[in-house]
């Protein structure tokens, strides 16, 4: 018999949406799942719109594909969730959101004087009181 795994995910679409809200989804499963594999079952079975970084180094080692899951920084590629648990999926809170859980990690620009970071985007406030 298939378990599922809850999975509440932050949306927010700077250039669209108001504000960010977040959208629930009950994923099947016998077995546990990364975060990545959750992500990508909810865009290919519920919503093609979810944006995330789903292209990494499949090494775990690039940190590209950075979320946080319930609360705490962790890789989307290597954070697994068991059958009948839940799990919070938000952006990085330290950049700004592009879409999503995509934000934006900035272009290094390096002068004479100093390493620089340009970001574009758009920078929230998560309220946690719900």
């Amino acid at each position: 018999m298939e378990d599922e795994i809850e999975v509440k995910v932050f949306r927010y679409d700077p250039e669209t949406d108001d504000c960010p809200r977040y959208e629930t989804h009950e994923v099947p499963t016998e077995e546990p799942k990364t975060v990545r594999t959750l992500l990508r079952y909810i865009r290919d079975n519920y919503d093609p719109t979810l944006a995330f970084r789903d292209h990494i180094c499949f090494k775990g080692t690039c940190s590209n594909c950075l979320i946080r899951a319930n609360g705490k920084s962790a890789k989307a590629c290597s954070t697994r969730v068991e059958p009948g648990e839940s799990v919070l999926v938000e952006p990085i809170l330290v950049n700004p959101v592009i879409k999503d859980l995509v934000v934006d990690r900035g272009v290094k620009v390096k002068t004479d004087e100093a390493t620089f970071t340009i970001k574009e985007g758009t920078t929230i406030n998560i309220d946690r009181e719900e």
